[in-house]
């Protein structure tokens, strides 16, 4: 299937997830056969700052095309200008979130807080496509809430959505105030293909495993599935897609040592973007994901949360995951990273 003019290998793709989808993410999902990533998402005003988009976070690293820079903000001119900056720093594709349910972030009258506004949408979306010249998506979700003014408003952004040419709709299947309680709408996902059927519709919620992301895009109808929490600590995730969409047996699950030198390497990267305790605290939120596999899971997992520098934590994984020489000596890391 096609987004814009990119072709994808499989209709599954990892969301983007603020706090989460930096670089080192992205790079092993696309390792593990994900054919597109996402940034976290991004404030529109950081990009008019000069010194702001100077900082390396901010932009996509050479090896890692094609990815999406996903955008967030209030203004359609802002929303447009500041697209136009991340398309010149090498972004393949411009997302704009009018999904997000963070409190702060409602109060500033973004993300979500404009699934009230469909002639707001209307504009940041005609201005963001007339800014950039590469494909522009949009993020929504099934209404700010289950009142029909709110189902009358979703119904416009998603006519909107099909009339402006986006070139994808991503839908998450809850409401902005349910935030992530309750299981997702999948159905609603699905009737928005059913109305539109030209428009290019990806899904997401509650998708933490291959098989389920499958029947959900068998059964809705739609182009694609967006996954967001099922890939956090689970890049395997995408390895076991990809085998089912090229129609091949499902791979092998990871070794338990092959486990530890990806939670290893992760880490090891996260560490070049920040140092000492504070890469070991940014670090903490992976391992829930990372240990769901480990047949100890609940003591490993308290036990790497415990480790409070950089040296710990590595101790812990070789120990944790068996990467230990014959002798009991632990490898050198360079033989890992």
């Amino acid at each position: 299937m096609k987004i814009g003019s990119l072709e994808l290998s499989m209709p599954f793709v990892q969301a983007p997830l603020a706090g989460y989808t930096d670089y080192p993410m992205r790079k092993l999902a696309r390792r593990f056969g994900c054919p597109l990533t996402f940034t976290g998402m991004m404030l529109d005003q950081f990009a008019l700052h000069a010194k702001a988009i100077r900082q390396e976070k901010f932009h996509p690293a050479d090896d890692e095309h094609p990815v999406v820079a996903q955008i967030v903000g209030h203004d359609p001119a802002t929303l447009a200008r500041a697209a136009a900056v991340f398309e010149g720093l090498g972004y393949d594709m411009i997302d704009l979130n009018f999904a997000c349910p963070v409190p702060k972030v409602l109060r500033r009258q973004r993300g979500g807080f404009l699934m009230q506004k469909p002639d707001l949408i209307r504009q940041a979306l005609r201005q963001t496509r007339d800014a950039v010249r590469c494909p522009v998506l949009m993020k929504i979700r099934i209404g700010f809430d289950r009142s029909a003014a709110a189902e009358e408003d979703f119904w416009t952004i998603c006519e909107i959505a099909a009339a402006e040419g986006v070139d994808m709709l991503a839908v998450h299947g809850r409401t902005v105030g349910q935030k992530y309680r309750g299981p997702a709408d999948w159905t609603r996902i699905g009737q928005i293909k059913q109305r539109f059927a030209t428009l290019t519709v990806f899904g997401s919620g509650d998708i933490f495993d291959a098989q389920t992301a499958v029947e959900r895009l068998d059964c809705s109808g739609i182009d694609g599935i967006v996954i967001a929490r099922g890939a956090v600590g689970n890049p395997w995730l995408f390895d076991e897609l990809l085998a089912r969409t090229q129609g091949r047996p499902s791979p092998p699950p990871p070794t338990l040592a092959a486990q530890g030198e990806v939670i290893l390497e992760h880490f090891q990267m996260c560490c070049r973007m920040r140092t000492g305790r504070r890469a070991v605290a940014y670090f903490r939120k992976f391992l829930p994901g990372y240990t769901r596999r480990h047949p100890d899971r609940k003591a490993t997992m308290l036990t790497l949360l415990a480790a409070q520098r950089p040296e710990d934590l590595t101790s812990a994984v070789k120990t944790a995951y068996g990467l230990q020489t014959a002798s009991g000596t632990k490898h050198n890391p360079s033989q890992i990273f």
